[in-house]
């Protein structure tokens, strides 16, 4: 009788769940549902900085990863930190949850790039970005204790996450949409009653598309939208901060897409009347900085102040019967002549070479008798993420990265024999002058660019 009876009690107490303070059932196996990445935005590119897994049932805040692996499309990633999150990846304090992140290393190599395990690639059929087809994500010895439990088991799976994309610089960039036959995608400054100025930013060939996350992703975009940025822009009063608007055409930019340029601009212009029409700054990279320059000879009296990155400049004649000639047909140089213009490029940019590009123009837009033109010419284009070398194309990284500083001597430039005077520099980040303009030097692109109006430039 006493044998029974206590049978029977250790079968309600383990129905309870307990059996002096402890365990004593086993838990269901935890199997990861779903796996998810997080692409954020770097110097270089996109690249998945997290791995989200939506596990069958809560786990504790117990999540360890001292023995866990991970592969992302092939490529090992070191776990650096794990927690119980949200589906969005944010960590859970003191609760369980159904979902777990790691943190993952991001580094780039610029030698093998199939070595940095980026969600792009380069379609040369196309000759632009697309995403990849599949995103495999492995993720083997994962500690997890599931709730209610108090052991300690291993979670192991093997998915592909693409369809499952956590994008944060989409949520950055609030307002989408397409006018004009062009997407686009902005960022709205902190609103204090002033007007704000807008920086207009045009994508290369390779983010061509209808895909407004190809350009928000594929160069640093969204640092404009973050105070090392944001913090150069000030009107009277309170107001700091500038609107930023991403512009996507389906085909490269050519002459045909000013209008359409023009339009998406004077749409946002006219649905946000607090950001002020004076003070638009037009800044793109490659085939968008030879956009920027198009859109500045077409509109002479629109933008306050251009900025071409790693352009093409096609306005110019290089040759002359074998001799070199810095003349720019005269439309061009009308046009430019009192447009406030920085241009920045790289001595190591073989897409379009300096000595045949921005150099010659240089020159010629100085002998021209511009003024308010700045040269930021670099020797190489050496990141400041992971300090490695890039494409010496990639110039706009030291845009984004806030490094564009110093500029050429423009009497070094325009007087010298040939190209001389013009030295490449990445000590002096472009050059050992000072912009200035109206009486004032800046030692920063974002200062000068903020300094510039239509108004002033009347004056």
């Amino acid at each position: 009788m006493k044998k029974r009876y206590l049978a029977f009690l250790v079968v309600v107490l383990t129905a309870c769940g307990t059996l002096f303070g402890h365990s004593v059932y086993a838990a269901s196996p935890v199997s990861v549902e779903q796996t998810s990445i997080q692409i954020d935005s770097y110097e270089f590119g996109p690249a998945i900085s997290k791995i989200v897994l939506k596990l069958d049932q809560k786990v504790t805040p117990a999540v360890v990863h001292s023995q866990t692996s991970v592969t992302t499309a092939g490529v090992t990633r070191q776990v650096t930190n794990s927690y119980v999150s949200d589906a969005t990846g944010h960590v859970v304090y003191l609760e369980d949850s159904q979902y777990v992140t790691l943190e993952l290393a991001v580094s780039y190599n610029p030698s093998e790039t199939t070595q940095n395990a980026q969600p792009f690639t380069f379609d040369l059929n196309l000759w632009r970005n697309v995403w990849v087809s599949s995103y495999q994500v492995d993720v083997t010895d994962l500690s997890v204790v599931a709730e209610g439990d108090s052991e300690s088991q291993m979670v192991a799976s093997s998915q592909d996450a693409l369809p499952n994309k956590i994008v944060p610089v989409l949520d950055t960039f609030s307002e989408k949409g397409s006018v004009a036959n062009l997407q686009y995608a902005a960022y709205q400054a902190p609103d204090s009653g002033q007007s704000r100025p807008l920086i207009v930013w045009l994508h290369g060939v390779g983010e061509v598309g209808t895909d407004i996350s190809m350009p928000l992703l594929s160069n640093e975009v969204v640092a404009l939208t973050q105070d090392q940025v944001q913090s150069h822009f000030s009107t009277f009063g309170t107001q700091t901060g500038a609107d930023v608007l991403v512009l996507q055409s389906p085909q490269a930019w050519s002459a045909s897409s000013a209008s359409s340029v023009k339009a998406a601009i004077d749409s946002y212009l006219a649905n946000h009347p607090s950001v002020d029409s004076d003070r638009i700054y037009l800044v793109g990279a490659s085939n968008g900085a030879g956009m920027v320059l198009n859109m500045g000879v077409t509109y002479p009296n629109y933008f306050a102040a251009l900025v071409p990155i790693a352009s093409g400049y096609s306005y110019q004649n290089t040759s002359t019967e074998g001799q070199e000639s810095y003349s720019l047909d005269a439309t061009t140089a009308a046009a430019l002549k009192d447009q406030p213009m920085w241009m920045i490029h790289a001595r190591t940019d073989t897409t379009y070479p300096v000595d045949t590009t921005i150099l010659p123009f240089y020159k010629a837009l100085l002998q021209s008798g511009a003024s308010n033109k700045w040269l930021s010419y670099f020797e190489t284009v050496t990141g400041s993420d992971f300090g490695v070398e890039y494409n010496g194309h990639w110039s706009w990284i030291y845009f984004f990265n806030g490094q564009v500083t110093g500029v050429q001597n423009t009497d070094n430039a325009k007087n010298s024999e040939g190209l001389y005077g013009m030295v490449a520099t990445d000590a002096t980040h472009g050059g050992d002058a000072q912009a200035s303009s109206h009486g004032m030097n800046f030692s920063n692109i974002f200062d000068w660019m903020s300094a510039q109006s239509l108004t002033s430039r009347a004056q």
